[in-house]
């Protein structure tokens, strides 16, 4: 029955992965395809002033962008559970820990689309109407609301690092998969690069951790469905069911 459950656990986590990594790349093809053919220049992100009167004449392809990221966060969601069952034989403490840093990520990272797909048009349909004193008050609630989302995608970033970098470790320690764990140590290192550096304006690195973390879903998917037709020995190797 526990044998049937884990299985079942990886093939949930896998699948999820695989579908967090696909969507999170159509997300960056929409950005850069999709939105930038309607007139979305990325700098527009930081100018309230660029941004509304676009997203007002563009709000349900804006707010599908955000749609988007939610689904594939969303689809996330197993996948730190899956990886702990597979790493828990060996190191159930710290596999434990890192669970709880991915499914945490997750949350914050499910929060950042949320607020931006509620509020971004109805700022955006206000600043339009508005005039003088009126419109300038609408730019700065739009700015405080960007910096929320800013915050809570930082939040889910660290966290997800935190994750991506002890399981990465862990898979190196244990010897079960090293590219992958490798590929994990590399995202978590650029992940707390653009945490520590996003917020003091020192450099913008985000849209190229975009792609490494779709990488990482995927070999994890990859890796976890691979995993699920085999049981593994206490010290993380796998080995085919007797």
């Amino acid at each position: 029955m526990t044998t049937l459950r884990d299985h079942a656990l990886a093939r949930l986590g896998g699948s999820g992965a695989l579908l967090a990594g696909a969507l999170f790349l159509l997300s960056l093809v929409y950005v850069y395809g999709v939105l930038a053919q309607a007139g979305l220049d990325v700098e527009m992100f930081d100018d309230q002033a660029r941004l509304l009167p676009w997203v007002a004449e563009h709000a349900r392809a804006y707010t599908g962008l955000w749609w988007l990221t939610l689904l594939s966060t969303l689809a996330l969601l197993p996948a730190p559970l899956a990886l702990h069952d597979r790493l828990r034989r060996g190191a159930r403490g710290i596999s434990r820990v890192a669970a709880v840093a991915g499914l945490g990520g997750v949350v914050f990272g499910l929060a950042a689309p949320l607020v931006l797909a509620a509020a971004s048009p109805i700022l955006a349909q206000s600043y339009v109407q508005a005039s003088g004193e009126t419109r300038d008050a609408v730019q700065v609630m739009g700015r405080m609301v960007g910096d929320l989302a800013l915050h809570l995608r930082l939040g889910s970033d660290l966290l997800l690092g935190v994750w991506l970098g002890v399981s990465g470790g862990l898979l190196l320690r244990l010897r079960q998969n090293a590219i992958l764990g490798t590929w994990f140590l590399v995202t978590a290192g650029l992940a707390g690069v653009v945490v520590a550096t996003k917020p003091l304006g020192i450099a913008d690195l985000e849209p190229f951790l975009a792609p490494v973390l779709s990488l990482a879903y995927l070999g994890l998917g990859t890796a976890l469905l691979r995993g699920a037709g085999a049981t593994w020995a206490p010290t993380g190797t796998p080995r085919p069911p007797a």
